[in-house]
C-alpha cells in the first residue's frame, strides 16, 4: 500500500481531514507544535521523541523505542473542527499503522466527573502535556483514551461477574485503556495508593504494574497490529 492509499483508508475511519501546511488563524495549535508544521520526516520524529521522552522516557521506555524504529511520519491535521497530530508508522510487517493524538488540554478542561478521581499527577500530566488522548485510528483502542472516554467499571454490565467474584468496588475502578480485545487497564482506586488493575470481559482480572501495561500494550498496537 502507497502512503497516498493509506490516507484513503484513513478517511473511512476518521473522516474529512486536512493536513495543515500553514499555521492557520482559525485554529488554535500548541505552539510545541508548530515545527512539525514545516519539518521534514526526519525532523518531525525527533521532535515528537523529544516531546515524550522531556516527560515519559522511563514510563513510555518500549513505546519510544518503537516510534524510532516504526514511525514514518507525523503531521498535524484539521479533523471536526479541532487540530491533531496523525501518527504514521510501519509495523513491522511493513503495513501502515495509524494513531491519532487530540490537543492536550489546559487544566481547567479537566472534566469534572474526572476530578473526583484521585489520578496521579503523571497520568494525569500526559493530558495536560502530550494528548488528551492517543490511539490506533481504526480501533479506536490501543492507547490512552481521551478523558472523556474514561469510565469507571461500574458504568458497564459485565457477564464475567456470574463467573467470579470480586472484593472491591467497581465505582472505583476507572478503566483508561482498551486493548481492542476485551481487556482494559484501569486504575483501581480501592487501593490505599492508586495502583493498575487489567479487566477482562471473559476471565478473572490481573493486578499488574500500571505503567509496565501501559507501555507494552501501547507497543503492541503498533508492533503486532
Amino acid at each position: 500500500m502507497t502512503i497516498d492509499n493509506n490516507l484513503s483508508e484513513l478517511r473511512k475511519h476518521l473522516g474529512s481531514f486536512t493536513i495543515i501546511n500553514e499555521l492557520p488563524e482559525h485554529l488554535f495549535v500548541p505552539v510545541e507544535w508548530h515545527p512539525f508544521i514545516k519539518a521534514s520526516a526526519k525532523e518531525s520524529i525527533k521532535h515528537i521523541v523529544d516531546i515524550w521522552s522531556k516527560h515519559y522516557r522511563q514510563e513510555f521506555s518500549v513505546l519510544l523505542e518503537t516510534f524510532e524504529k516504526h514511525l514514518t511520519s507525523v503531521q498535524v491535521i484539521e479533523v471536526n473542527k479541532s487540530v491533531a497530530l496523525l501518527y504514521i508508522f510501519k509495523n513491522p510487517k511493513g503495513q501502515y499503522v495509524n494513531y491519532i493524538g487530540h490537543a492536550p488540554l489546559m487544566p481547567y478542561q479537566i472534566p469534572e466527573a474526572i476530578q473526583k478521581f484521585p489520578l496521579p499527577d503523571n497520568f494525569l500530566g500526559f493530558y495536560t502535556r502530550i494528548h488528551n488522548g492517543w490511539y490506533e485510528i481504526e480501533s479506536g483502542a490501543m492507547g490512552p483514551m481521551p478523558l472523556e472516554e474514561i469510565f469507571p467499571l461500574s458504568d458497564m454490565e459485565w457477564g464475567i461477574l456470574d463467573e467470579i467474584s470480586i472484593d472491591y468496588s467497581l465505582d472505583k475502578v476507572l478503566a483508561v485503556f482498551s486493548n481492542s480485545a476485551g481487556g482494559y487497564l484501569c486504575w483501581n482506586f480501592n487501593t490505599d495508593e492508586p495502583s493498575g488493575l487489567v479487566w477482562w470481559d471473559d476471565e478473572e482480572p490481573d493486578f499488574v504494574d500500571f505503567w509496565d501495561i501501559l507501555d507494552e500494550w501501547a507497543a503492541m498496537g503498533i508492533n503486532e497490529y
